[in-house]
C-alpha cells in the first residue's frame, strides 16, 4: 500500500473510533438526563425508603397552620363587597367568553387552515418571506 492510502485508511479507522465514542457518551449523557426513569428505578428499588417519606411529609404538612378564615360577610367592609361583586361579573363574562372560544374554535381553525395553505401555494412566498 502507498503512503497516502495507507494514510486515508488510518484516517478512517480513527474517524469511525471517534464516532463510536461520541455516539457512547450521548447514549450515556441521555441516560443520565432520563430523571423520570431514574426516579421510577429508585421508586422500585427503594419502595420502603420512598413511602415512609411521603408519609413523614404528608404528617409535616398536615401539622402545618392553616389559613386564616375569611371574615364573615357582614364584618366586611362596604367597598369589598363592591369588589366581590365586580369579580363575580369579570368571571361570568370570562366563562361566557370561554364558551364562545370553545364553540368558535373549528370555524377558526379551518379558516387559519385555509388561509395558510393559500398563502403556501403561492409561487412568490418562501419561508424567509418573498423571494
Amino acid at each position: 500500500m502507498t503512503r497516502p492510502a495507507q494514510r486515508k485508511a488510518e484516517l478512517l479507522a480513527e474517524l469511525e473510533a471517534s464516532r463510536a465514542q461520541l455516539s457512547r457518551a450521548l447514549r450515556a449523557a441521555g441516560e443520565d438526563l432520563n430523571v423520570a426513569a431514574r426516579l421510577k428505578h429508585s421508586i422500585v428499588q427503594q419502595k420502603t425508603a420512598w413511602f415512609t417519606g411521603a408519609a413523614i411529609a404528608g404528617w409535616v404538612l398536615s401539622r402545618l397552620p392553616g389559613r386564616r378564615n375569611a371574615p364573615a360577610a357582614s364584618q366586611r367592609p362596604a367597598e369589598a363587597l363592591g369588589w366581590a361583586q365586580k369579580t363575580e361579573r369579570a368571571g361570568f363574562w370570562l366563562a361566557v367568553l370561554n364558551f364562545l372560544f370553545n364553540l368558535c374554535k373549528p370555524f377558526l381553525t379551518a379558516l387559519a387552515t385555509r388561509k395558510i395553505g393559500q398563502l403556501s401555494a403561492r409561487s412568490d412566498w418562501g419561508w424567509f418571506g418573498k423571494r
